[in-house]
């Protein structure tokens, strides 16, 4: 009787019907080989009313008929007070519709009346997408767990009954999924309120690398259906779920695509609807730099706590890290990862003009619990960082990273290793949620180049490449002054020699470079922290995104959340500047669709400009800027009204796309002429006026690249 029952209510779910129909028949058809079952507790979902209360951030979505929950996976549960909730005495069962837009980050609650895991109950599902039932029976908490996991995005319905003669059974669609023998009565927390979509105790993070603190959050996903029975259901009609949910993996928000006017802009980056609502910003708290010849851009975004990210054109995203340390009797770094809520990071446009952009962004590196590091104790000040990045039309960006520390060097017997160092380069992929490591990674992850043309292609396929290494002694000490003084540890990339320009090779058509001062250079390989069987390359997922987690460190399981990968530190490169208060260091950044072997000429442009000859009274050379990737000239003379300069470019010191700052230019217009042709503004020619308050100045950019000296006049007629 009970299988032609469900044979018609099969039918009835399968035609055309309307939503209150549809979910009668659901209901009933699992309901099917026990009707003599009572509901003690149930949520439909179509709306919450007393007794329960709905708290945190919600919404209601299409769910398996009718309405669901959208649980926001931070904040979003519902309270039933302990006097409202079913008495659980004796046998039960506890089924739901579930549809998981990204697994927990440890065992969460559909729905749990428990105390500490010592009394009463959870239904949950666990960080692999297992789902089970944990009881407190005869003084212990058993946890039960499905054989299998379940799919993301996908509708599933799962139960869990309890009987106190047989234990645990757990079906998934109907089918048997697990069991767990034991006997006894549940020992029952009914004092406690029971809460739906949220642990009432907060856990342990698990796949954590670094134990910090237990986690509170909610789950995140589609809930419909919930029901609590009074008996312990014997069988469940096997049911084909729905072919979809509403839910699939989310786009990281990087700006319109394609192309677009150059230039920085204030934006909001929005995510997911559910990440962006408990975010207190307003219209305008990101900034994006885009491109007009191609599709890449910059990216400053409160999901990465503002590190600033480059995107290529397939929505890879990629950074060079930050400045981090740590104190002895730290429990973990500092750095600005760890601060989800960008407290202390911050991000302004200081220029954005035709001819470049210049971006400051300026953070605190804290530990997961916001602690700064280095606090003076007399001042109170910890570090703080400011990092300017100098991009122009053609995406190269010069970026400079300028700490303010009480502590600027290691210092010799103050802890070891990971206690303590210094740290201003770390090559990171930020690889979007629905993806792994290595749909974003070639297996040949780093090429490595040095200025005379001679590069090597590491590959992770086998192993984590690298090697011990013997430094001459500058480099040794240099590497012990500002990063750390465990170089042995390491493994070194050594080839090719003094290799200063660094290449990930991404599945994209443009990935990232970097080109630093080859004096004293030391880049090792990410080699720590891998699960070969997950993937070839460090998978993490504790940041970007993950605003309720404190984490240093959470290994990937799957690809359910947006997650990162490390491949390599430039651990060592000669400092700009050494301060009593801090370092400057510098270095040539961005997207390129070239080769090591083309960056070359760029490299050698950037780290051994020609000289810059002022012919014309009243302006004065200084010299090219490595910080801003310009030459930068001064006006002296109040009544000079052109400016004449050579670029005495050579083989050794080519031009790729040269930058003129002209300070206290303090004209109306300018006209540009290159070795007596009039120039016209476009593509080939930008000029742009930053203001400031004692004067302005004039930025020309021009599209060339060459050996040979090349005479620029600007003038104002």
């Amino acid at each position: 009787m009970a299988g032609d029952h469900c044979r018609a209510v099969r039918r009835r779910i399968d035609a055309p019907i309307g939503r209150t129909e549809m979910k009668l028949a659901i209901v009933s058809c699992f309901m099917a080989g026990s009707m003599a079952a009572a509901q003690v507790a149930s949520w439909p979902f179509e709306r919450v009313a007393p007794p329960d209360k709905l708290e945190g951030f919600y919404r209601f979505a299409p769910g398996i008929a009718g309405q669901a929950l959208r649980s926001d996976g931070q904040t979003t549960h519902i309270i039933r007070p302990a006097v409202q909730a079913p008495r659980m005495n004796g046998p039960f069962t506890i089924e739901a519709w579930v549809a998981i837009q990204a697994y927990p980050w440890t065992w969460c609650a559909i729905v749990n009346q428990e105390k500490s895991r010592q009394r009463g109950y959870s239904f949950s599902i666990d960080p692999n997408g297992h789902f089970g039932l944990h009881a407190a029976v005869g003084g212990k908490w058993i946890e039960s767990r499905s054989e299998k996991p379940l799919p993301l995005y996908r509708w599933n319905h799962i139960a869990a009954t309890f009987d106190p003669a047989e234990g645990i059974r757990l079906f998934w669609n109907g089918a048997p999924a697990g069991r767990h023998a034991v006997t006894g009565a549940l020992d029952a927390a009914g004092e406690t309120d029971l809460w739906v979509a949220r642990n009432l105790t907060p856990r342990p993070l698990s796949e954590e690398v670094r134990v910090v603190a237990d986690v509170t959050y909610s789950f995140d996903g589609l809930i419909d259906e919930l029901i609590i029975h009074d008996r312990a259901l014997t069988q469940f009609a096997a049911v084909r779920p729905p072919a979809r949910s509403p839910l699939g993996p989310p786009v990281l928000p990087s700006g319109p695509k394609g192309p677009g006017r150059f230039g920085a802009y204030y934006t909001r980056l929005r995510y997911t609807e559910e990440w962006e609502r408990p975010w207190r910003v307003g219209d305008q708290p990101d900034v994006v730099v885009r491109f007009d010849d191609n599709p890449t851009r910059l990216v400053f975004w409160r999901g990465t706590s503002y590190v600033p990210a480059w995107v290529t054109e397939n929505g890879i995203w990629y950074t060079n890290e930050f400045y981090e340390s740590q104190r002895e009797g730290m429990p973990t770094s500092a750095e600005p990862m760890a601060d989800k809520q960008a407290r202390y990071s911050s991000v302004k446009i200081l220029e954005s003009t035709p001819a470049r952009a210049v971006v400051q962004w300026r953070y605190a590196p804290v530990s997961v619990h916001y602690e700064p590091v280095f606090v003076d104790p007399l001042s109170g000040w910890g570090d703080w960082v400011e990092e300017t990045y100098t991009v122009y039309p053609d995406g190269s960006c010069a970026r400079k990273i300028r700490t303010f520390t009480s502590s600027p060097h290691v210092v010799p017997g103050q802890g070891a290793g990971e206690i303590n160092f210094r740290q201003f380069h770390e090559s990171i992929v930020i690889n979007p949620p629905g993806t792994r490591p290595e749909d974003n990674i070639k297996p040949g992850a780093i090429t490595l180049g040095n200025m005379k043309g001679e590069s090597y292609t590491y590959n992770w396929e086998k192993e984590p490449p690298g090697e011990k290494a013997t430094f001459d002694p500058e480099t040794l000490k240099l590497l012990h002054r500002i990063s750390d003084m465990d170089t042995h540890l390491h493994k070194w990339l050594t080839r090719p020699a003094n290799g200063n320009i660094h290449l990930v090779n991404l599945k994209a058509k443009y990935s990232p470079f970097v080109v630093v001062d080859p004096r004293h250079v030391a880049i090792d390989c990410y080699a720590g922290e891998i699960i070969r069987e997950r993937s070839m390359f460090p998978w993490w997922n504790h940041w970007p995104v993950s605003q309720q987690i404190r984490s240093t460190g959470r290994w990937a399981v799957a690809p359910d959340r947006v997650s990162h990968s490390s491949l390599t530190h430039i651990q060592s490169w000669m400092p700009h500047e050494e301060r009593p208060d801090g370092l400057t260091m510098v270095m040539l950044n961005g997207l390129t669709s070239a080769g090591v072997a083309e960056l070359l000429p760029l490299a050698k442009s950037w780290l051994d400009a020609p000289p810059a000859r002022a012919h014309a009274t009243g302006f004065e050379s200084l010299g090219f800027d490595r910080t801003e990737g310009a030459f930068v000239l001064t006006r002296r003379d109040a009544s000079a009204t052109t400016l004449d300069v050579t670029l005495q470019a050579t083989a050794a010191s080519p031009l790729v796309n040269p930058a003129l700052v002209i300070r206290n230019w303090n004209q109306p217009q300018a006209k540009v002429r290159v070795n007596g042709r009039l120039l016209s503004e476009g593509s080939g020619l930008r000029t742009g006026v930053t203001h400031r308050l004692d004067g302005e100045d004039l930025v020309v950019w021009m599209r060339h690249s060459g050996t040979a000296p090349l005479r620029i006049t600007v003038s104002r007629d």
